[in-house]
């Protein structure tokens, strides 16, 4: 079997109490702190919880469920077969021994609680995100062969988000970090342009990441099942309709864009679909992206991360290419990826040259590796 590089594109941090230790000083008052609770079989192991603001995150009942394992006080972070010095990066190299088992050498690591909104203040949320920029930048540092790390956008405050794209840029990481919407409004609206412009100029790449971003598409759910397979993935279809039919690949061609954890096989359908619809009667009195969105995959730097189990697999590669789709482990969620990169070696319907791109040269390409 041959040997080379594995970049895992895509995985998390549960972020620990020192995320928040580099916050502005105006804001130390409202620091967010773990509150933990009985562990009630309702909860499914989830008993803690971030108290921010006078609410807790995540939401595990009720309307506009939300199911993660930050902070790791909580008994379901606990019961993973990752230590929590691994799950929090308190120490790299208990990381680095979970990515060895992995089969993983590289690996691009997101924030875990910004997957939906922590304020009705923006401004606080932006002081925390920067927080957590900064936190992260010193602990990949301190194993940057292998550590990577994508900085997360403030993008509810614009002029914010474009100083945290140079500022990130600036610390080290390799991509930033966004979610399908911002609340209700797409991302290809014209005040997030300044954003992108300035992702092009400094050619760092951006990542839709899942998440519970858009109120409408998180509220109806009121458990993990369809919070997952809908409100957490649905945003971003959005975000990919914002940069292929919202017209963001016209104003800023040579951006870098990947759609992660959603998959891949649905990919040819939402772009037959904006195929199909693109010179249609619907397309009176509104705006059009200038070509059809099969070509903007084809000609500009669009990616995608994949599940390794996906059946379509092969025929997505060959509707979109087999130089566009990347591998995530997803260490250390609970959605059961961490057995990725094996399962992708193991597949028979793939080329060896075919697994190597998706398990290391695609990303090495998309992040500058």
């Amino acid at each position: 079997m041959a040997v080379f590089r594995v970049i895992d594109a895509d995985s998390h941090v549960e972020e620990p109490l020192e995320a928040w230790g580099h916050l502005d000083p105006k804001y130390e008052s409202r620091r967010p702190f773990p509150i933990t609770g009985e562990n009630r079989p309702f909860l499914h192991n989830m008993n803690s919880f971030w108290y921010i603001d006078g609410c807790v995150y995540p939401k595990v009942t009720g309307q506009g469920v939300t199911i993660y394992a930050t902070p790791v006080t909580m008994a379901r972070a606990k019961l993973k077969p990752f230590s929590l010095e691994s799950q929090t990066l308190s120490d790299p190299g208990a990381r680095l021994k979970d990515m060895d088992v992995g089969g993983v050498d590289v690996q691009v690591i997101f924030p875990t609680v910004f997957l939906e909104p922590l304020s009705e203040d923006p401004r606080f949320e932006t002081a925390l995100m920067r927080s957590y920029n900064t936190w992260m930048a010193g602990v990949c540092k301190q194993k940057s062969d292998r550590l990577k790390w994508a900085g997360v956008l403030p993008m509810r405050c614009v002029p914010e988000a474009v100083e945290e794209v140079r500022r990130c840029k600036e610390l080290g990481a390799v991509a930033t970090a966004v979610y399908g919407t911002v609340g209700e409004t797409l991302l290809s609206h014209e005040e997030f342009d300044p954003v992108w412009a300035e992702a092009e100029r400094l050619q760092i790449p951006v990542c839709v990441h899942t998440g519970w971003c858009h109120p409408g598409l998180k509220r109806p759910f009121t458990d993990s099942y369809g919070a997952h397979v809908l409100g957490f993935t649905l945003p971003v279809l959005m975000g990919f309709y914002a940069f292929l039919g919202g017209g963001i690949l016209d104003r800023f061609p040579q951006i870098k864009v990947a759609f992660l954890e959603a998959g891949v096989d649905w990919v040819p359908y939402l772009i037959e679909r904006m195929d199909h619809y693109f010179n249609s009667e619907t397309a009176n009195n509104r705006p059009l992206p200038k070509r059809r969105a099969s070509e903007y995959v084809r000609d500009c730097q669009v990616y995608f991360t994949c599940e390794a189990e996906e059946k379509l697999l092969p025929q997505v590669m060959e509707f979109v290419g087999e130089d566009r789709i990347m591998i995530s482990a997803d260490m250390p969620h609970g959605e059961a990826r961490e057995g990725s990169v094996e399962e992708i070696r193991e597949r028979t319907d793939l080329s060896q040259a075919v697994k190597q791109r998706i398990l290391g040269d695609n990303a090495a390409r998309f992040y500058s590796i």
